[in-house]
């Protein structure tokens, strides 16, 4: 497997928190990993049923071509996360990071108060 290196200035230069850059483009490659796999589940789907639900002996066994050509082309696909750093740097997504809501202070009840009998 070949190693693409990733110019980290370059990542730097869109938002100020290199960390948070890459934390959103992890989240993105794993979207798109998680896009990939359901189709390639929904494309095997029918072979799954046919071997588990052979109408004869030999299909049990049976590898089907078409299931080894759908397998073959996903493997081939470029990784998601080569694609996920391609997307930022294309400017397909960009994020926003939100700020964690400042909790309120309570509000301090004066104990000597009367309620009123």
């Amino acid at each position: 497997m070949s190693v693409k290196p990733v110019d980290l200035n370059k990542l730097r230069s869109t938002h100020d928190n290199l960390y948070e850059t890459v934390v959103a483009i992890s989240k993105r490659a794993r979207k798109i990993h998680e896009e990939e796999r359901a189709e390639l589940e929904e494309k095997l789907l029918p072979y799954k049923e046919m071997i588990r639900n052979p109408s004869s002996e030999s299909e049990s066994d049976r590898v089907f071509p078409e299931q080894i050509a759908i397998s073959l082309e996903f493997e081939c696909r470029e990784k998601a996360s080569h694609r996920a750093v391609g997307e930022f740097f294309n400017h397909k997504f960009d994020y926003t990071v939100e700020k964690p809501a400042e909790p309120k202070p309570a509000k301090i009840e004066d104990e000597h108060e009367t309620d009123g009998n």
